[in-house]
């Protein structure tokens, strides 16, 4: 068909008309030709073209024969096509001129069109000038097309086995699968005319163009076609096709499928209408019979679970269709019952809690008698017995591993579901009878139980079995320095805060090493969370105190040994009258330097030492032999902060201690 159309005002000439042809493939790939029409001084296109990425995918895309000139394409979205094409200048093509070939391969069987998608811009044509042609109103220009990926087999054709009595009219259905995509088929079947005489027939599945010829007894040639330009024919698989009817006279007879090659043949989706393989015959074409007093064939395979829970319900079992059957007969263990399905193929059970196991047996009965029957054994699985009791260690601690937890074997259970306390974990042997454990070092104390499971549910669980977790000593609170104190006067206290299971507490010393104190006069609550030095000595000034802690679980835990005891010379303090120093210190308040100047009559050791207000140890200047006289020493500030501060004087002779102190500020 040609339409002539005429230029639309404003434009130099109409675009072509191009057509997207219609294409059926039995392969796995297919080319959709484009056709034009009115190509005439066409210099440049762009096209847009839409299908089912379903049922194909474009590849590529060539230029026809007679076409010159560059082409550019965007395959990038599925389902939709791109195609630029440009030379540099006109070209006029004859009608129905190939201009473009869409390469396809299958992505599945089929029917997909190939649409024109034309928004005004995604579908345009310019002449050789480059002027941008008319195609307006789109469906005048742009003609859709369509593509078919369908099986190269044929069909598989059924003719029905039927059981009658002599005299009556008998129905033969001839059933189809994998039906897909027909666009025509020719049958022929023969049978014995002493048996059968041929009579009507019945166009199950409304097929076109149907047409029965049964005036040959003995032969009947069956035919349809589906006129071009109207759609395939595709039915589910099991569909009647068709139905022949027959005067019964008695006797037997096979309804074979005749096939010399084009008797019976299958063809293809319009407008092709391929050939479809139909080889070996055998696969395709499936006799029937007509037979007098015939007992139902033996019973096919029972489907369903061989295996089945106690109290399940709706079980549903199944054998294939049994032929010359008119209705089945089922058997059930004890304890069991069908409640759907009896006198069919397919019948649903249920099983009561003290179901037993045994056989289902069916088997197919007409009025002629009962066939062979078929048999399944039926396994009854119970739910698992109740969990006895749980064997390990009850008393752990925080953080051990390796705890090794176990039951006696459950009767019926294929798993075992553990509960553990919080900060439990299963290292190994998880579902099974016999854990082991981890114990977290957050783990806390509770119950473990256990229960067992199979695909039939849960059984009872196990008595709790308590677990004591004793927890590892932990500390708190850390030892703090207390306050200052002066010698042979006061106290100092010093306190930890730990938590565990079970603690133990020893305090110690450091004295060129750490050593364990001894409850006494001066040390008090060696072995409790608060030591107590009751009137320290000045030599003990700087001493450092830990305390240790163990309890029922490793390891012992340690303070950090930073808790210090400062011991302040007493204030203006003479231990020997007659001995007194005189002694000044300037300038004060000081700033980088403090001077110390002292009078003192006789021989001995001096120590300095520089206090703050809180009590803590600044600086000590270590001891000096002096001699009597006076004596000037200078002393370095500049490191320290601006404040308050205490400088105390401790000289010693062979038989006196003098111990001052005095206040200085330091002003940086």
């Amino acid at each position: 068909m040609i339409i002539c159309l005429g230029a639309t005002v404003g434009f130099a000439q109409n675009a072509p008309q191009s057509i997207l042809g219609t294409v059926v493939s039995i392969g796995s790939s297919a080319v959709v030709p484009v056709y034009a029409i009115n190509f005439n001084d066409i210099s440049s296109c762009n096209l847009h073209i839409s299908f089912d990425p379903a049922v194909a995918s474009v590849t590529s895309v060539t230029i026809g024969p007679a076409m010159v000139g560059m082409i550019s394409t965007n395959l990038s979205v599925p389902g939709n096509l791109l195609i630029g094409w440009f030379t540099s200048s006109g070209i006029s093509l004859p009608d129905s001129s190939v201009i473009f070939y869409l390469n396809t391969v299958k992505a599945g069987n089929g029917f997909t069109p190939f649409h024109w998608v034309n928004d005004g811009h995604s579908c345009n044509y310019s002449n050789g000038s480059f002027e941008i042609l008319n195609d307006n109103p789109s469906e005048d220009f742009y003609t859709d097309g369509s593509l078919i990926f369908q099986s190269s087999e044929a069909p598989v054709t059924t003719c029905a086995d039927v059981a009658a009595m002599a005299g009556n009219v008998v129905s033969i259905p001839v059933s189809v699968g994998n039906f897909d995509f027909i666009g025509s088929f020719s049958l022929a079947l023969t049978y014995n005319p002493d048996v059968l005489t041929y009579l009507t027939n019945e166009n199950s599945a409304g097929f076109p163009d149907f047409n029965v010829d049964g005036t040959e007894a003995g032969n009947i040639i069956i035919n349809g076609f589906v006129t071009s330009g109207d759609t395939a024919i595709s039915l589910p698989d099991d569909a009647v096709l068709f139905t022949l009817n027959f005067n019964y006279q008695g006797g037997f007879t096979v309804l074979e499928w005749f096939d010399n090659g084009p008797s019976c043949q299958y063809n293809g989706s319009v407008p092709v209408y391929p050939e479809l393989n139909d080889l070996p015959q055998m696969n395709y074409y499936h006799n029937g019979s007509v037979s007098e007093n015939a007992l139902p064939a033996s019973a096919g395979v029972i489907t369903g679970p061989a295996s089945v829970c106690n109290g399940s319900t709706g079980i549903v079992y199944s054998t294939p269709v049994i032929a010359y059957a008119t209705a089945y007969t089922w058997a059930v263990p004890e304890g069991a019952t069908i409640v759907s399905g009896e006198n069919t193929p397919a019948i649903s059970v249920d099983f009561e809690n003290a179901a037993q196991s045994g056989v289902i047996s069916v088997f197919g009965t007409n009025e002629f008698g009962s066939g062979a029957p078929s048999l399944l054994n039926i396994s009854i699985e119970l739910t698992p017995y109740p969990a006895g009791n749980v064997a390990g260690i009850q008393e752990v601690c925080q953080g051990q591993q390796g705890v090794a937890y176990s039951i006696t074997p459950i009767a019926n259970a294929n798993t075992y579901i553990w509960s553990l306390p919080e900060g439990c974990i299963i290292t190994a042997g998880n579902f099974t009878n016999n854990i082991t454990v981890a114990f977290s070092n957050a783990a806390s104390s509770g119950s473990t139980t256990v229960y067992g499971s199979n695909q039939c549910g849960n059984g009872m669980a196990s008595l709790p079995f308590q677990i004591l977790v004793n927890e590892i000593p932990e500390i708190l609170v850390q030892p703090q320095s207390p306050p200052a104190v002066h010698a042979g006067s006061g106290s100092a206290l010093f306190t930890v805060e730990a938590t565990g299971t079970g603690l133990s507490l020893q305090w110690q010393e450091y004295n060129n090493g750490w050593a364990d104190l001894i409850e006494n006069d001066m040390y008090k609550g060696v072995l409790t969370d608060s030591l107590v030095i009751v009137n320290p000595l000045l030599s003990m000034n700087g001493s450092y105190y830990r305390c240790l802690i163990s309890g029922v679980c490793d390891p012992t835990a340690v303070t950090d040994g930073n808790a210090m005891l400062t011991v302040l010379v007493p204030v203006e303090t003479n231990q020997h009258p007659l001995d007194n120093p005189e002694w000044n210190i300037y300038p004060n308040p000081c700033k980088s330097e403090l001077a110390m100047e002292l009078n003192y009559p006789i021989e001995g050791k001096l120590k300095i030492t520089i206090v703050n207000i809180l009590g803590e140890t600044i600086e000590v200047i270590n001891q000096m032999n002096i001699i009597p006289g006076n004596h000037l020493i200078k002393i370095n500030t500049a490191d320290l902060t601006s404040g308050f501060y205490l400088i105390g004087l401790c000289l010693e002779t062979e038989d006196s201690l003098v111990m001052q102190t005095k206040k200085f500020v330091c002003n940086h």
